[in-house]
């Protein structure tokens, strides 16, 4: 139930806490850590939950809630007592500021939490607490520490340095401010709202508490904004004249919890993951970034504060500048933007192409300057950002200097094919990494050691003749100071290359890789796109190999672009040799033209 400090520290009639469960006090048992709630810089919990009442007690008419507290009715020394399992902190900090508020109005009445908590962590806090925070408390607000323990020896505790310290900076931050105390005080008892969860008799306190502060992990800013919308929207929906009922606010945070979940579950589904977030860990986290950068958030690399999305929509709120209501319609605006996108296949190809390209400076952030714009002019707008990544001279690629526009090039021939949406979940998964594949094998060690007539055709036909006379070819073997016999290997590598079928040595395999015109093999006709796992399961096949093991992979479930699985069928181009079980030069050299061709078609479509 969602109690005021007030009633929080109420025994003395039915509307209170203590006095409903029939308790005389708060205890905080033994097992609980001492109070450890700095009170020295701006970014310590005393300070901030200071600077947070105040800030909302500008507005006599806000409420400002408290995380939950949480409590079990036991019997200590014969009494009743509302034990403190989680909460004891913030509890311990409101009771010194309602003691603090009730000196410094100096017309002696005692604070509505005067004698209402047991702190028996230690017994000289219990006594610290009796002696300076429910009577005698201007003897911390007015004496240097070390001055105290000097008089006060027994005092010299961790525990009490603490909420001495917590003592003189309320007292410090109350003098500081022109809000007349009164005021104050009834706005910290009436506006300032604690959730307190009372667990059953039977539910053993010491594992309770610590499940819920050893094993506690930090909240992430999407968790903290969760909270913050969940909290606040309820009360900001209805009109300020009117008093919305417990039972309402519930119902209404009950939808909006739904709601909420409905987003979460869309951006985690894999596809929309993948495809927007980058696979990343807290996807909320990046769409609520997304939504602050919308709303002029800036953010640098230096910043080091883990928060900073959460503070920048609670210091919106708090100033005025927009609502949690108007916060939680805008976030799933944007969900339903992203989603509208991404079931578009058209602007769902091109912006993936984009996120997803080697050298695409594109990233969600670009996402921002497409939110205003219509679906024909989103479009058009995409379709010239793939133009600037498209090389112009597609024919002149070159493997080992030009890899990134190669691997552009392939993922183009893929995404924009036909009507068909691409798969980029499949293609960014992060388990995963992609490589430029040979078709022809690129060097001597990814040769096969059989080689069959077409792929002697082949090797043939990159040689040029150059396998019949040692003399003119000499020079090329010049550095090669570890092969004894040079002439001798070529002359073994020319008599077999003259059969249908052999079977050549690595020494040999060198000598042919000599010989090859290598720019054939990197040149763009030669390449297609694999998954590094894809590739090396291919080995030093042929391409016979290579085709049957693709079809293979295929059938056990990897994901393989529409091009590659095309060239490995020779559904390219007609041009192109009939025969699926060997790649000659004419096959690389057709396949190079029909690239430059389609890149080229993609290109005028776009313009």
């Amino acid at each position: 139930m969602i109690f005021t400090i007030r009633n929080i520290f109420n025994a003395a009639n039915a509307e209170g806490v203590l006095a409903q469960n029939g308790a005389k006090q708060y205890y905080i048992a033994p097992y609980q850590k001492g109070y450890k709630w700095g009170a020295t810089n701006d970014n310590d919990p005393v300070c901030l939950l200071m600077k947070d009442i105040l800030d909302a007690s500008e507005n006599p008419s806000s409420e400002y809630y408290l995380q939950f507290i949480t409590t079990k009715i036991s019997e200590v020394n014969n009494q009743k007592v509302l034990e403190v399992i989680d909460g004891q902190q913030r509890l311990t900090t409101l009771t010194i500021l309602l003691s603090v508020l009730a000196y410094k109005k100096q017309d002696n009445s005692l604070a509505a939490s005067n004698n209402l908590l047991s702190y028996e962590v230690r017994p000289k806090v219990t006594e610290f607490f009796k002696l300076h925070i429910y009577q005698d408390i201007e003897v911390i607000l007015k004496t240097p520490w070390t001055d105290y323990i000097k008089q006060f020896p027994d005092s010299n505790e961790q525990d009490i340095f603490y909420l001495f310290n917590a003592a003189n900076k309320i007292n410090e931050i109350l003098s500081t401010k022109n809000q007349e105390l009164g005021t104050l005080q009834k706005y910290v008892l009436d506006n300032v709202k604690i959730i307190l969860n009372n667990i059953e008799r039977n539910v053993n306190c010491e594992e309770m508490f610590s499940n819920l502060n050893d094993n506690k992990v930090d909240l992430t800013s999407s968790e903290l904004i969760k909270g913050l919308i969940l909290t606040k929207s309820a009360r900001e929906r209805n009109a300020p004249d009117r008093l919305t009922t417990y039972k309402e606010i519930l119902e209404i945070r009950a939808v909006m919890g739904r709601q909420w979940d409905d987003l979460s579950h869309w951006a985690n589904r894999i596809d929309i993951k993948s495809f927007f977030f980058n696979n990343t860990f807290n996807v909320l986290d990046e769409l609520l970034l997304l939504l602050a950068f919308s709303n002029g958030f800036k953010t640098t690399k230096e910043s080091t504060d883990k928060n900073e999305v959460f503070n920048y929509f609670q210091s919106q709120i708090k100033k005025g500048v927009s609502t949690t209501n108007q916060y939680f319609i805008d976030l799933k605006k944007l969900k339903q933007v992203l989603n509208d996108w991404f079931n578009d296949t058209e602007i769902h190809n091109l912006l993936g192409y984009l996120l997803f390209a080697r050298t695409s400076k594109f990233s969600i952030k670009n996402i921002l300057g497409l939110m205003l714009l219509t679906k024909p002019a989103i479009r058009e707008n995409l379709k010239l950002e793939v133009l600037k990544i498209l090389p112009d001279d597609v024919g002149d690629l070159e493997y080992g200097k030009e890899n990134n526009h190669i691997h552009n090039v392939l993922l183009a021939l893929s995404v924009f094919n036909e009507d068909n949406k691409f798969n980029f979940s499949a293609y960014s998964n992060s388990d995963i990494s992609w490589s430029l594949e040979h078709i022809f094998p690129q060097t001597p060690e990814t040769l096969a050691d059989k080689l069959f007539e077409k792929d002697i055709s082949l090797l043939k036909s990159l040689t040029k003749g150059r396998l019949n006379d040692f003399e003119k070819v000499a020079t090329n073997f010049s550095d090669f100071d570890d092969l004894m016999n040079v002439e001798s290997v070529y002359n073994s590598l020319s008599k077999k290359l003259d059969q249908k079928e052999c079977e050549i040595t690595f020494d040999e395999k060198r000598i042919l890789y000599r010989l090859i015109k290598i720019e054939k093999l990197n040149s763009i006709g030669n390449m297609a796109l694999l998954t590094k796992s894809d590739n090396s399961s291919n080995k030093n096949g042929m391409f016979d190999k290579k085709r049957q093991n693709i079809a293979r992979r295929v059938s056990l479930g990897s994901f393989v672009p529409k091009h590659t699985y095309d060239v490995f069928s020779k559904l390219v181009s007609e041009n192109m040799t009939p025969e699926l079980n060997a790649w000659t030069e004419k096959d690389i050299e057709k396949h190079g033209e029909w690239i430059i061709k389609k890149i080229a078609e993609i290109k005028t479509s776009f313009q």
